[in-house]
């Protein structure tokens, strides 16, 4: 992660904050990525309480598929890589 720069990082309030992953092709990568992601804010979430992070990834297919209206739907949608 230390080389690591999220395709967007959503503020959503002062205390919490959503990483956002996209991409338009999945490739081999993305599961690992994606596990460490869960993993790092899961463990930056037990050692600080003064911000919740979360994570979603958001895939081209899903996204036409889905089509969300806001960010709260699109949170709602993509459960992919939250379990």
């Amino acid at each position: 992660m230390r080389n690591y720069y999220p395709d967007f990082i959503v503020k959503m309030s002062k205390k919490e904050v959503v990483i956002v992953e996209t991409k338009g092709l999945e490739d081999i990568d993305v599961p690992l990525k994606m596990r460490r992601l869960k993993q790092w804010c899961e463990d930056i979430n037990k050692v600080q309480k003064d911000i919740h992070f979360d994570y979603v990834f958001v895939d081209e297919d899903s996204f036409h598929k889905y089509q969300p209206k806001s960010f709260d739907g699109l949170m709602r949608s993509f459960r992919e890589y939250k379990e």
